[in-house]
Order: structure tokens, then sequence, then C-alpha cells
């Protein structure tokens, strides 16, 4: 006979388990972009970063940029981690202070990839001296907690975030005296009074929405704010594209190629994430389907606000300092990815890296043929179609009352705890 496992012990991994998914998922697009910069900007550029965050900086300049980093990474995996909050986890024989542990925790795991390429950077930069590297090492790990516990829903008052703050910005200061203390007033952070908030915040009523628009209005307000986080690859990709621009001397070719894929490559790296956030904010329901709407329609309406969000990347072509009329080789690109973006919303909702999975990987190559056979855009603007029958072929197989996991653990889900 087995002996019942403990409620401390069942949440801790628990959320073991959470944060391995979300590394896994939450954070891909991180991971890809990091390997594109260090595709494009090389090891060298990147070792010199590393050597101002761990290094050079002083604990001004460190403290700053690091602050940044792991509380930009806490705000992706913070709310997904806390969204259920106020629903099961709250009916566990648990205090409130396992809870934030437990959260935490979670938190860290999912930034564990990102913070292993931080560590082996702050480890390449120490090299000779073993014993900073370390330092620098459990920094991190000390950092990313406190930026973690800082953006944790909190029934606490703002200010009392100030001291997890204050502990991610001292943990780059690469001294084992002044971590000591960061771990110190981290453990003290992780006991201040305070229930993690789960419960949503009351509103009042919404006004109406125009019915040429309703359908857009809806997903506009389903995804809120959260949709100019599907902006941060976009800008990544194309300011690296930038930098390489300016810093080596390409042919009129390379340059047109390189900007091309740059281009393309931030459509799909925005319409990627929107397309995936959308698709967990406002799933399918029955609802949608219980009005006097094609499959035609709900397709196309997907498609066209995901092009319509992607138009501001069109100023892409002016950060890079290309002519007007390029443009026209982004017109088959975007019509192709919003629509298979719309597609992806009805055929990977159930897979291991979901609607971003898919969408992702289909824009590399796409966007890498592309720039190697710039005419490829005509053949895309003429494909488009058949990626919309597609799309909606999907749509009509699609089962808005099928048992999925993103039921229980995606951000459709109003009690889930591993999304928002």
């Amino acid at each position: 006979m087995t002996s019942p496992v403990k409620p401390e012990a069942a949440l801790f991994l628990f959320h073991l388990r959470v944060g391995a998914r979300l590394a896994l998922r939450a954070l891909a697009p991180v991971l890809a972009a990091i390997v594109f910069l260090f595709y494009i900007l090389r090891l060298e550029f990147a070792l010199e970063l590393a050597r101002i965050l761990f290094l050079e900086g002083s604990l001004v300049e460190s403290g700053l940029i690091g602050t940044l980093i792991l509380t930009g990474l806490a705000r992706i995996v913070a709310p997904r981690i806390a969204a259920g909050g106020g629903g099961w986890a709250r009916s566990l024989p648990v205090g409130g202070g396992a809870l934030r542990v437990s959260a935490v925790l979670s938190m860290v795991v999912a930034e564990a990839p990102v913070l292993a390429v931080l560590a082996a950077l702050a480890w390449i930069v120490t090299g000779p001296h073993p014993a900073s590297a370390l330092t620098h090492i459990a920094g991190l790990v000390v950092g990313a907690a406190g930026a973690g516990l800082a953006n944790l829903p909190s029934s606490a008052k703002t200010w009392t975030k100030a001291l997890p703050v204050a502990v991610c910005f001292l943990s780059f200061a690469g001294d084992a005296a002044i971590l000591a203390l960061t771990a110190v007033l981290l453990v003290f952070s992780m006991a201040w009074p305070g229930k993690t908030a789960g419960s949503r915040k009351k509103r009042g009523p919404r006004g109406s929405l125009p019915p040429a628009a309703f359908f857009h209005g809806v997903a506009l307000r389903a995804v809120r704010g959260r949709v100019l986080l599907a902006y941060v690859p976009p800008v990544v990709i194309l300011g690296a594209a930038k930098l390489f621009l300016k810093n080596n001397e390409l042919s009129r070719g390379s340059a047109f190629a390189l900007s091309l894929f740059a281009l393309s490559l931030s459509l799909i790296g925005f319409i990627g994430p929107a397309a995936d956030l959308l698709a967990a904010r406002r799933p399918a329901w029955p609802w949608l389907r219980s009005l006097p709407r094609s499959a035609s329609s709900r397709v196309r309406d997907d498609a066209l606000f995901f092009a319509l969000l992607s138009l501001p990347l069109f100023g892409g072509i002016a950060v890079l300092s290309r002519p007007a009329h390029e443009a026209l080789y982004l017109a088959g690109p975007l019509a192709w990815f919003a629509v298979r973006g719309a597609g992806a919303m009805r055929e990977s909702g159930d897979r291991p890296f979901g609607v971003l999975g898919q969408a992702v990987i289909e824009g590399i190559i796409l966007s890498l043929v592309l720039a190697l056979l710039p005419w490829t855009a005509a053949l895309l603007a003429a494909a488009t179609p058949i990626a919309f029958l597609l799309a909606r072929n999907a749509e009509r197989r699609l089962k808005p009352t099928r048992w999925v996991e993103r039921h229980h653990s995606g951000a459709g889900d109003p009690l889930s705890w591993s999304a928002s």
C-alpha cells in the first residue's frame, strides 16, 4: 500500500511539470530569437555583451540590463502560472506562502532554457575565475526568483514589490557577500504577507461594437494588450537585420535577399504568436457556430484580423532603408501567412507545439525560400486560395465540444494554472 503524497510535495511536483511545459511552449519564440541573433551577429558579439553584463559593467549598468531581461521573461510566464490562483489551488490544504514559493519555482523552471544560455555565457567570459562564474550563475537563479515574485499577481500593496525588484537588481553585483544578502532578502520577500491573486477584477459594462467590426472587435477584446507582445519578435528580427546590414559590406543582391528574409520572417514572427494567443483566448466555442455564418466567414475574419495587425510591420522597409516598391514582395507572404495562421488555429490546437510551432516552422522555411527565390512571392499569392480552402475544411471538421488538453491546461480555461 502506497503512502499518500503530502499536499506540499504534490504542489511542488505539479509546479515542476508546469514550468517544464511553459519552457517548451511559452519561451520557444525567445529561444528562436536567441538562435537567430547568434547566427546573424555571431558568437563574438554575444560574448562582448556578456562581458558588459557580467564583467565590465558597473552595478548600475549590469543591474538595469539584467533586471530588464529577467523581468521580461517573468512577465511572459507569470500570468500563465497565476491564472488559476483563484480556482482549485485555493482549496488545497497549504498556506499562501507555499503557493507563492511553488509559483516562483515554476517560473524559474520555465525560464531555465534562457537562464542556461546566460549561465553558459557567464561561464565563458569568467572562465579563468570559476568562483566568480558560480557567483554569477547563482545570481541568475536568485534574480529570476526575485523577478518572478515581483511579477506574481498578489493582493499585497504595490510598493511591496520593490523588494523583489531590488533582489533582482542586486543579484548582478557579482559579489558573493552581496549575493548572500540578496538571498536573505528573497526569503524575506517570499514570507511577506499577501495572497496570490487569482480572481478576476470586476469591470463595468463594455460599449457595444459596430456591426461591421463585431467579430474583429471580439478577437481584439480577447487578446487585449497582450497582442503587443507579439510585436517583440519582429522588432528583434528587424533590429538584428539592421545591425547586420550596417556593419557588413554586402552586394546589392545579398542585401536585398537578407532584407526580404528579415521582412518575411518578421511577418510570421508576429502572426505565429498572435494566432497562438487568439487560439487560447478566443478558442472555438459552440456559441459562434450557432450564428448564421459560414466556416469561410469565420476563417476570413481571423485571417483579416492577422493581416490588419501585421500592416505596421511594413514599416520595416524604411527601417532597413529599402526602396518602397519592395513592399510588393511582401503582399504574397502576408496573405499566405495570415490565412495559414487562421488555419493553424483549427489544425494544431492539440499538437505538442500547438499553433505557434506549425506557423513558425512553416514561416521560417518559406522565408528562406523567398530570400533565395524572390519570385516565389507571386506563387504564395496565387496559392493563398488553396490555403484558404484547407483552413475552411479544417474549420468544418472542428468540433467545439471535443475533449482536448487545452480545456484544462490552456489559456481558454479561466481556472487553468498553466496559462493565461
